[in-house]
């Protein structure tokens, strides 16, 4: 669309971002992005962050070059000579001075919090410093004078309200998908992370919908796809927020900036702006080792992420989306297509003491004690199923059982507005006319993993295990024990390859490290050092997954 102004373009763009975040949250089809795995997406966002970083090379040093990684590559080593001395300055010094500010953070700024205030606004320090800087050097020049390029904004205000042109928004609609699950993933991604730390649940249905409502009336002014950053939501926790409310002010600070501080946006240098970008999505790429620990959990996650990263870098954000995508689900069919069985003849039986009988009792036989918690899953845990897993095994110990007081009087200290975690439990409680237990009482010590029926498990299943042990310990106390039992070797394989912390039966536990049985009797009975404690209830609790 090279007839286009790309204010335009982008507008339009975000407004088809909005109608398929409406359209997927409000029928409730988030669960299509459990499609994507955490490999994939790795590799992925990691590429995409590459070639925005190397998109802004050339405005970081004053060149002008092409939009592919290879035309950015073979610009910028093929002009060296070419490049502008005080722009590369100005760029260089302000990625420095972003990354000392960074680093002052991590250090002095935990002992003081004007300076963790300051550290957290680095990028705003930054681009105020170099545009009085831009100013005071440029002000007197004429215009094609400037010691470096500036942006030359000519902002008076908020754009007038207008209509998208129908023409534009289907030329868009196909390029718009790629913008909008990346957002979606990242959206979805940041508020998942955040919700571990502060202990509350997203509803990634309702996230979808705001995230289509904002960005459909954010483009009738002009405004570009946008969605929950990790370096604002940062921000706004570290700051103490508790609510949205607190963008009230970041919207006024905003506005005031756009009708009162237009001029100074004039002589913001290009390249002070490439280094804060550059600054903001380095972050995003993941390191090496974590692609390393792919390799060792998965080779085949290995390779999803190698074909998100590689063929996006080289060739654009849906192809690479499309190709890496692809490659898992095929990957997951094919295994479907060509099981793995067990085939017993009467002889086989007869010489090596084939054994018909479960270690897994029948239903009607297992007593649960109170302290423990029964999980069985029915089949393989894979990216396509196991986020669905992990939140069904969550909600359903919300519901059965209470959070420890300790628990609950440190989650209030920094409670947040969101609260429709506890409305949803408090419905599905009353519907089954279901009475917690209390766990003050009856501690929740440890939960029993029976891995019988899974004879296959990949790095987002893995990694999404640890979410779970992290968000239940929130719940119930840091002393919970997750406890393994029925385990296939290449499924214990892939645990130790992940440095999941094991110790065998019998063995002495450091830390919390979780354990693994070789009976499911011993591993619902056993109790550590508390055989004395007579205060044990039995109930018939465990569910199927």
């Amino acid at each position: 669309m090279p007839d286009e102004d790309p204010a335009t373009v982008a507008s339009a763009v975000a407004f088809m971002v909005g109608v398929y975040a409406l359209i997927v949250g409000a029928l409730k089809l988030g669960f299509l992005l459990d499609f994507v795995s955490g490999p994939v997406l790795t590799g992925w966002i990691s590429a995409v962050a590459l070639v925005i970083l190397l998109g802004q090379v050339g405005s970081l040093v004053g060149l002008t070059v092409g939009s592919t990684t290879v035309e950015i590559i073979r610009g910028v080593l093929g002009h060296l000579d070419k490049i502008q001395g005080m722009t590369a300055c100005i760029g260089l010094t302000g990625i420095a001075m972003l990354l000392v500010f960074e680093h002052a953070g991590k250090t002095i700024g935990k002992k003081n919090k004007w300076i963790k205030f300051v550290c957290t606004s680095r990028a705003a320090v930054v681009l105020i410093i170099y545009t009085l800087i831009s100013w005071g050097v440029n002000k007197n020049r004429g215009e094609k004078n400037y010691m470096w390029a500036v942006t030359e904004i000519d902002a008076n205000g908020l754009a007038k309200a207008k209509t998208h042109d129908t023409n534009l928004l289907a030329k868009v609609a196909g390029r718009s998908v790629a913008p909008f699950i990346a957002m979606s993933i990242e959206h979805l991604g940041v508020g998942k992370a955040f919700g571990l730390r502060n202990g509350y649940d997203i509803d990634r249905s309702q996230e979808l919908l705001f995230l289509g409502t904002a960005n459909m009336i954010a483009s009738i002014q002009g405004s570009m796809a946008s969605g929950g950053a990790m370096s604002r939501t940062a921000v706004s926790s570290e700051a103490g927020s508790r609510s949205p409310l607190n963008f009230i002010f970041t919207a006024g600070f905003v506005l005031l900036t756009l009708y009162e501080l237009a001029p100074a946006l004039y002589w913001i240098p290009k390249a002070t702006l490439a280094a804060i970008i550059i600054m903001a999505v380095a972050h995003l790429v993941s390191p090496p080792k974590l692609f390393y620990r792919y390799w060792r959990i998965s080779f085949i996650d290995f390779v999803a992420s190698m074909l998100g990263f590689w063929v996006t870098l080289f060739t654009t954000t849906e192809i690479g989306l499309a190709v890496s995508v692809g490659f898992s689900i095929v990957y997951t069919l094919l295994r479907l297509a060509f099981p793995r069985l067990v085939k017993i003849s009467h002889s086989q039986a007869e010489n090596n003491h084939w054994s018909l009988s479960k270690s897994r009792p029948k239903d009607s036989e297992i007593d649960v004690p109170s302290e423990a918690y029964l999980v069985r899953f029915t089949s393989d845990m894979l990216f396509p199923n196991a986020e669905r897993l992990k939140n069904s095994i969550v909600e359903d110990i919300k519901v059965r059982y209470d959070a420890s007081t300790a628990m609950v009087q440190a989650a209030e200290a920094n409670r947040v507005w969101n609260d429709s975690t506890k409305r949803r439990v408090a419905k599905i409680r009353h519907r089954e006319q279901i009475t917690p237990i209390s766990t003050d009482a009856y501690p929740l010590r440890y939960i029993v993993l029976d891995f019988e029926m899974i004879s296959f498990i990949d790095t987002t299943a893995v990694l999404l295990l640890i979410e779970l042990k992290m968000s239940l310990r929130k719940y119930l106390g840091k002393e919970l024990q997750f406890r393994f039992v029925n385990m296939a070797p290449q499924v214990l394989e892939r645990f130790t390859r992940s440095e999941w912390e094991f110790v065998r039966e019998g063995e002495e536990r450091t830390g919390n490290d979780d354990v693994i049985f070789s009976s499911f009797e011993a591993a619902i009975l056993h109790r550590d050092g508390d055989d004395k404690d007579e205060k044990v209830q039995y109930v018939e609790k465990a569910v199927d997954v």
